[in-house]
């Protein structure tokens, strides 16, 4: 069966994904900071394997990396992310440095897959929209991890790895409030679409859960 890794999989879009990648049948591994207190996530029926990951831990995305081992890994979805409540310092951590610290240490087990894909959760508010950075500093995480994602991946694009960034919308979860406009099924349902029917030419692109093109 194909294999999918969801990092950030305790709650909201990153749990929805993987509810929906396992009910499909695939394999999943689903990361959570909390392993012995999974919540939802230990609820999840399926092949389903809980690794406990701070994104911010070197050692911990190491040994995540020698848990997959030489598996492959079709689908690496990041949706970690931190919105509020912390200083610069994490919030960069965590937005920013993680996602590529993540990537680079499971690429491997995606460029040996056979669909060889990566999606990384980013938001519209990371958007420069022809002008600079964003003010606000979840923003301006984003925005970096937007930047960063453009300059590195031409070379997984050479390596035969298609990768997009994702505005998932405004999902009623706890990050984005209960009143937002878009459930996590609604999301999940048109990231799972895009990323299944997505090609090399789509790759390097900024795409709505809808599978519009969002300006940088």
């Amino acid at each position: 069966m194909p294999v999918a890794t969801i990092i950030g999989a305790s709650r909201g879009i990153g749990l929805g994904l993987a509810e929906s990648y396992a009910a499909d049948g695939w394999t999943v591994h689903a990361t959570t900071r909390e392993p012995k207190h999974p919540g939802d996530l230990g609820a999840v029926a399926g092949d389903l394997t809980i690794h406990g990951l701070d994104v911010r831990d070197p050692n911990g995305i190491a040994a995540l990396a020698e848990a997959i081992g030489d598996g492959a890994i079709d689908h690496l979805v990041h949706s970690a992310g931190v919105l509020r409540g912390v200083d610069r310092e994490e919030m960069m951590a965590v937005n920013a440095d993680a996602p590529f610290n993540v990537v680079g240490a499971l690429f491997d087990a995606v460029a040996r897959s056979a669909a060889k894909k990566i999606a990384i959760l980013t938001s519209q508010m990371g958007a420069r929209r022809g002008g600079g950075t964003p003010s606000d500093l979840y923003g301006e995480s984003k925005c970096i991890l937007n930047d960063r994602f453009r300059e590195i991946e031409p070379k997984w694009r050479a390596a035969g790895v298609t990768s997009v960034v994702f505005h998932p919308g405004w999902v009623a979860t706890d990050m984005g409030g209960r009143g937002a406009p878009v459930s996590v099924r609604e999301s999940v349902s048109g990231i799972r679409r895009i990323i299944a029917e997505m090609t090399s030419e789509e790759s390097g692109k900024f795409l709505t859960w809808k599978g519009t093109e969002h300006p940088w």
